[in-house]
């Protein structure tokens, strides 16, 4: 593991977990759309007040214009275990 600054990690190896997939659907609760998405890849954690991930996405994006996009989640998980989705940024390719 890396640290860089800010407090956040950066890990050995980008694997995603059970958990980190369970964040992923967690946080996409409050998005008012039907996109599928997907993570592969763990770029980085920081305990806080509980802890951030950012998580690496790929984004089925459904309707009438279909396409897939890449998207890093910056995600919270509180000391109470809740799930807060904080951030999105998508890249288009």
């Amino acid at each position: 593991m890396t640290n860089v600054d800010g407090g956040i990690t950066i890990p050995e190896s980008p694997m995603i977990t059970d958990e980190h997939k369970k964040l992923v659907e967690e946080a996409r609760k409050t998005l008012m759309d039907s996109s599928e998405a997907t993570p592969f890849a763990l770029l980085g954690t920081q305990v806080v007040a509980g802890k951030n991930y950012w998580i690496l996405c790929k984004v089925n994006m459904l309707g009438p214009t279909q396409s897939e996009k890449l998207v890093t989640y910056k995600i919270n998980k509180n000391l109470q275990d809740e799930v807060t989705l904080l951030e999105a940024t998508t890249f288009e390719f």
